[in-house]
């Protein structure tokens, strides 16, 4: 998540269109509901910035596939 994603200065300010806020508030209900899960907040980076990708990506795969058996 970066603070400037999908970022529109045109955007409705209806508390529907805050991407930093819903993700912000996705995150807290499933801690709150006992999810694992992972946020990553980075600054001042847009929708798929290169550099948070290519900083975050190995790690985030690793933690999707923790504990993951192939069955052959």
């Amino acid at each position: 998540m970066g603070d400037r994603d999908f970022l529109n200065i045109n955007a409705l300010r209806d508390g529907k269109h805050d991407w930093v806020e819903a993700n912000e508030r996705m995150a807290n209900v499933l801690s709150q509901k006992g999810y694992h899960y992972q946020f990553v907040f980075a600054r001042n980076a847009v929708h798929v910035d290169r550099a948070v990708r290519e900083q975050t990506l190995p790690e985030a795969l690793e933690w999707v596939w923790r504990g993951y058996r192939p069955n052959f």
